[in-house]
């Protein structure tokens, strides 16, 4: 009787971890927002309060457009608009956060971070394995120059 008790519960938690496990595919809007963070910190060499700043920004706008896509399922055309709006926004919110230099090597690739923000959603939550970035920053690293905040 212990032994059928037992497999029975095993059985009901191998069932309940693989319908668990087989919902999961949606992204999460906190591992989309850090993924997103992550490589903007990377990219823009982001000390430790602009990282907290940014990590803030894009939590908040990660949750507003998760929220726009799930309301307007179906329609892109109306999702695009706002969460262009929503984008401007956090434009908005990084220009008081970046210096002048990084905020322009962020505002110069802004279509780079959505691509890479889309990857990332495309694949389920996954890394995306191409980490190189079309910077428009044409200053070579060695000229001395530093970004001042």
């Amino acid at each position: 009787m212990k032994r059928l008790l037992v497999s029975f519960c095993a059985c009901l938690g191998l069932i309940f971890t693989c319908a668990a496990n087989g919902n999961e595919k949606s992204v999460t809007v906190e591992s989309r927002a850090n993924n997103l963070s992550d490589q903007m910190i990377r990219e823009l060499r982001l000390n430790n309060y602009q990282s907290n700043k940014i990590r803030e920004i894009n939590k908040d706008v990660v949750a507003r457009m998760a929220a726009v896509e799930a309301e307007f399922a179906g329609n892109q055309e109306v999702i695009d608009q706002k969460c262009k709006a929503i984008c401007t926004e956090r434009d908005e919110k990084l220009e008081n956060v970046l210096s002048t230099v990084q905020y322009n090597n962020y505002y110069g690739d802004r279509t780079y971070y959505s691509k890479f923000d889309k990857e990332f959603v495309a694949k389920g939550g996954q890394m995306v394995k191409d980490n190189a970035i079309a910077s428009t920053n044409t200053t070579p690293a060695t000229t001395g120059e530093a970004a001042v905040n």
